[in-house]
């Protein structure tokens, strides 16, 4: 979940098996938001009373029946905003944040500031990234504007400093919080 791309991927593959499970969008929907057992076992209840079994005639969970009409009514307004007495703003068929691959160790609040962006648009592209610092693996990918990407690159680049501005240290067996604070030189609070 904390990886935008595999995420994003997951949930089309996912919602296209349901789709292909149970033959209709609200099915599938219905099925991504309670689970594809609960709406079998919704079905199995109504063939048994011989009652339809298409969405509009299963009982499912509330949190569902409101689910699906919400994401129905998003597909709506954005299909023909102007039924609905609505002007949505133009958003241009473009990427809007691209992988980069890093093989350096760096601090999370420099790689946003290397990049351009607040640290706020950063973690919200990088969710998985929840630590001050980024440690970078070999599939290690950081999604950033595509508009930032040569900026966060040639500062990389032109980087010649440690990137990451502190290390981890595994407490041994014993070891107390103010004693490693005096060793270190900072305060127990930091």
């Amino acid at each position: 979940r904390r990886d935008v791309i595999s995420a994003t991927k997951g949930a089309l593959d996912y919602l296209q098996k349901l789709h292909n499970q149970f033959g209709e969008w609200d099915l599938a929907l219905a099925a991504y938001n309670c689970g594809e057992n609960c709406i079998m076992r919704a079905q199995a209840r109504n063939r048994k009373l011989r009652l339809p079994t298409n969405y509009a005639r299963l009982s499912l969970p509330k949190e569902t029946r409101q689910y699906v009409p919400k994401l129905l009514a998003v597909k709506n307004i954005i299909t023909a905003p102007e039924s609905f007495g609505l002007t949505l703003t133009d958003i241009p068929n473009k990427p809007y944040f691209a992988p980069v691959t890093t093989s350096r160790h760096i601090d999370l609040e420099l790689a946003a500031e290397m990049a351009g962006i607040s640290v706020e648009e950063f973690t919200a592209l990088n969710p998985a990234h929840n630590r001050p610092v980024i440690l970078t693996k070999e599939d290690e990918v950081l999604l950033l504007p595509v508009d930032n990407v040569a900026t966060f690159l040639a500062n990389l680049e032109r980087a010649d400093q440690p990137l990451v501005s502190w290390q981890a240290y595994p407490a041994k067996k014993g070891e107390n919080l103010d004693e490693l604070a005096a060793r270190f030189g900072i305060t127990v609070e930091k």
